[in-house]
């Protein structure tokens, strides 16, 4: 399985690379030319929106994940709108994560 992650704190802050790695997928990097199996994308960036929707064009049938510190309706349902698959809040979204590309059992 591989995640791109663009998703900085979340990366630094909980280790996900780290735990992911250890449950089998590889982390891409942002400049990537592998197809991703999941993208996650903190609404939180600047440009989350722009990116969904580049991200949704350039992969049709892959999951992306959006996380933010807190639910936010309308952004969340801005992200939907421009792509994103599935919201998860950042404390979680290393589970969401691993239950769709069933990392976990």
């Amino acid at each position: 399985m591989k995640i791109l992650l663009l998703c900085h704190d979340l990366t630094t802050r909980l280790r996900l690379t780290h735990a992911w790695n250890a449950a089998g997928a590889t982390v891409l990097g942002k400049t990537s030319d592998a197809t991703p199996d999941c993208i996650v994308i903190d609404l939180g960036r600047r440009d989350a929106l722009a990116e969904i929707s580049r991200l949704r064009a350039q992969h049709p049938d892959v999951d992306i994940i959006t996380c933010a510190a807190t639910f936010d309706g309308p952004a969340v349902e801005a992200a939907k709108a421009a792509g994103a698959t599935d919201f998860a809040a950042r404390s979680f979204v290393d589970q969401r994560v691993a239950r769709r590309l069933k990392l976990t059992s």
